[in-house]
């Protein structure tokens, strides 16, 4: 019996190893304004929408990711990660922070601070 689990093993190595996460990059070109909203039972939320040809983007690639861990990125930090049940094509995303400052941070980078690559999808 132990030699038939090492052949399947080796036949479909495939298995054993886990889907990586896919990255939506958040830049420059792909936002219109960050707000800080007030705290709620879950944290602090920054809201975010973002511009006509960010909210194109994230509307494809979310679209082709149902079902997926995505991950938001800015630069090498990581805005927010969720699974996608829906795409977004509404170009509105949110993150909650577990403090006001966190949740200012985030808001002041987000209207101003971007870089200007990488923008959309990554890995």
């Amino acid at each position: 019996m132990m030699s038939w689990i090492a052949v399947l093993l080796l036949a479909f190595p495939a298995v054993a190893s886990a889907e990586t996460e896919q990255e939506f990059n958040l830049c420059s070109a792909y936002v219109e304004k960050a707000v800080a909203g007030e705290q709620t039972d879950l944290g602090w939320p920054v809201f975010v929408k973002l511009t006509g040809i960010g909210t194109n983007s994230l509307g494809g690639f979310t679209e082709a990711k149902t079902g997926k861990m995505i991950r938001i990125i800015v630069g090498d930090r990581e805005f927010s990660r969720s699974t996608i049940w829906v795409p977004i094509p509404s170009g509105e995303l949110h993150g909650t922070f577990s403090s006001k400052e966190v949740a200012t941070d985030w808001q002041r980078t987000l209207a101003g601070q971007l870089p200007a690559a990488p923008c959309g999808a990554g890995n």
